[in-house]
Parts: structure tokens; sequence; C-alpha cells
């Protein structure tokens, strides 16, 4: 049995709207009120000479005087708002152990979520969590089983969100492919088996859109109804680039995952690359990183071999059949000539094969057989899109 997760899209009637938005400002509430507290506490024990913090289990005793005062809590899940007591000491113990900043309040503006531990419950189509015992209808092809570890709920401009764990022993069938990726701007991945992946190029289809909506925000009065109207119009469009670019990924990783028994990547250098003016827009539209964990973690559910090689392995200029290495080979060359052995080559696809190999080789597997579109030594079939269209 392992943990996963699954994220789905909650679509809350007008009451469960209203009440998952008391349940966003009453944790948002407790987060500030107990912070202030303890930091209060923190200084006046301080100052009397003996420094002390509030732990969790005082602010659980005072959770239940300050209800009593305060009626509508009690509307709340308990869990949840023990749960962002539980956050806060966390943060609080970070911070002690100087492994992050000190805790800061929570705004409207900010990220809206609340956790529930225990107590969650779903079927095919809804979630039932505490206080929302009539369920919030979801829509997803997953099955998920009815006893659920924990829930955390969040809000995205308008729309809200369920992130699922639960325990799962699903084993689904590996593949039988060794595959090396070569990430790139062009092509949004080249595999060692022939197959490119275009780059969709997202951010371009989004921008003249984001451009005209932050136009018409600078003309709006700061504070006023029309400017936070604007400010969710640009919202949603960055909602639904996100939403494009994760739909583009988790079809790609997933239909790698599928084909392969092994797969291998190098750790690019993506804070280094993002330096660069003139290539940071596309590496940040790519979203390497993200593609990769996604790659990880579903490699990790089938039972597949995630290898990772080093930045610095020379992948590009080394001839993926004879290892020839090629010292003068520029950015602007998408096609590899081997002086040696007179290979000639994708730049993406030889790269991507020298991938595969050392990562085989690190784990001590060898070099796999060569394929065919491996061994092309012709310009011409190049010049066919031969190369190109191999893994299709």
């Amino acid at each position: 049995m392992e943990t996963r997760a699954l994220r789905v899209r909650l679509y809350p009637t007008g009451s469960q709207k209203e009440l998952l938005e008391k349940h966003f400002g009453a944790n948002r509430f407790i987060w500030n009120y107990f912070l202030q507290k303890r930091t209060e506490y923190y200084a006046e024990s301080k100052a009397r000479g003996k420094a002390q913090g509030m732990n969790y289990f005082r602010t659980t005793k005072l959770l239940t005087l300050l209800k009593e005062e305060k009626e509508w809590l009690y509307e709340i899940s308990s869990q949840s708002l023990q749960q962002t007591l539980r956050k806060l000491d966390n943060a609080f113990t970070a911070f002690f152990r100087k492994n992050s900043s000190y805790p800061v309040f929570r705004s409207k503006k900010g990220k809206q979520y609340f956790v529930t531990p225990q107590g969650a419950k779903c079927n095919e189509y809804r979630l039932f969590i505490p206080k929302f015992m009539e369920g919030i209808r979801f829509r997803d092809k997953h099955q998920i089983p009815e006893e659920i570890n924990q829930v955390i709920v969040t809000k995205e401009v308008d729309r809200y969100y369920a992130s699922i764990m639960y325990e799962s022993d699903d084993h689904h069938a590996k593949g039988k492919e060794q595959i090396g990726i070569d990430m790139g701007l062009k092509q949004f991945a080249t595999l060692s088996n022939g197959i490119q992946i275009e780059n969709p190029r997202l951010i371009n289809k989004f921008e003249s859109r984001i451009k005209r909506q932050q136009k018409k925000m600078s003309r709006k009065r700061r504070g006023s109804n029309n400017r936070k109207k604007n400010i969710i119009r640009l919202q949603k469009l960055y909602q639904h680039l996100t939403d494009a670019r994760a739909d583009f990924m988790h079809k790609v990783s997933t239909a790698i995952a599928k084909l392969s028994d092994t797969i291998v990547m190098e750790d690019l250098n993506i804070q280094g690359m993002m330096q660069n003016h003139h290539l940071a827009k596309g590496i940040g539209d790519v979203s390497w990183y993200r593609f990769k964990r996604m790659l990880e973690y579903k490699a990790e559910w089938r039972g597949i071999e995630f290898i990772e090689i080093g930045m610095f392995d020379a992948s590009s200029r080394v001839c993926s059949r004879c290892g020839w290495y090629k010292r003068d080979l520029k950015l602007s060359d998408r096609v590899f000539h081997c002086n040696a052995c007179g290979l000639i080559i994708d730049r993406d696809l030889n790269a991507a094969i020298n991938i595969r190999n050392m990562g085989l080789i690190k784990v001590g597997r060898g070099t796999p057989e060569l394929t065919p579109v491996e061994i092309a030594t012709s310009a011409e079939l190049f010049n066919r899109g031969g190369l190109r269209d191999a893994g299709q």
C-alpha cells in the first residue's frame, strides 16, 4: 500500500460555496489570531527573563475558550481549525530551527485553503467531509476508495479544488522501452526512440490577451470595483494558461510512463539558464522541473526505474554511435555531424540517446542494443524527415 494524492475540481452549490468561504475565513482568522497570541506570549515571557513559546496543546485549549466567545466558529469543522493550529506550530518549529523565516499573517489575497485530516469519504461523484454531509459534487475518471486519509480544499480565483490523499495498492503494467529524454525549447522533448514532441508554446497563445487585460487594469483607479473585476479577469486568464500547461504535461508524462521500463533524464541548471534574458520566457513556459516531477512520481507508481544524469555530462557534444567528442558544436547547429564515423543525426535525438546510455551505464546496466533509427548515417534520411517520423 502506498499513499497517493489526486486533485479534483469541486462543483459546490450556492449554500456550499458560502460554507466553504466561511471555512477559508475562519481558518485564516485562527491562524492570524494565534500567531498574534504566540508572538505576544513569547515577548512577555522574554521580558520576564525566561523566554518560552506557546505550544500546540496550549493553543487548542485556548481555541475551546475562543469558541465560547465567538460562536460562529461552531459552524466550522473543528478538525480543520485544529489542523491550522498544527500547521502554525510546525511553522514556529521550523523558524526556531532556522529552517524558515518567521510565520506571517494570512491575507484574503493569499492562498485560501483548509485541511480535513479525517472523517472524509467519497463515492463515484460526491466528496463527503465534516460539515458537508450532503456531499460536494466533483468529476474525475479515477477510482477513489471510500476511505480517505486527508483532504485539502483550496480556492483558485473562482474555482474550488480538493486534493485527496488515500492508500492504494494498484499496480500498472510496465512498458518495455529504455527511454532517454532530451528537453528543449524548439521541441519540448526528444525521446531516444526517435519520437519528438512539439513545444505547444502556450504563453504565445495567451500573451496578447494577458497584455490587453494588464493595460486595461493600469487605467483603472486603485481600489475601485472595476479594477477588482479586471483583476479577476486577468487571474482567470492565468488560470487557463496554467490548466493548459498542466494538461499538456500530464498527457505527455503519462504516455511516456506507459511506454517505458526505464526513464533517463538529465539534471538541468534551470536557474542558471533563466539568467539568459533571451531564453527566460521560453524556459519558464515549458516548465521542465514540473514535468520532471510528474515523470518521477508516475514512474514510482508504475515501478519504473527513473535515472538522472549530471547537468555537466556532455550529452550533446558526443557521438551516440562511436563516442567522438565535438568541441565546436554551437547552439544553432541542429544536426550533429560526426567526423569520426560519419553519423549524421538530429542534434536532440543524438543527445537523447546519449542521455539514455549514460544513465544505464551509471546504474551498471551497460549500453542497450542500438535501434535502426539511432544508426542512421545518411543526411538524405534526415532531410526526408525520417528521423522525425520514426517514432510515430
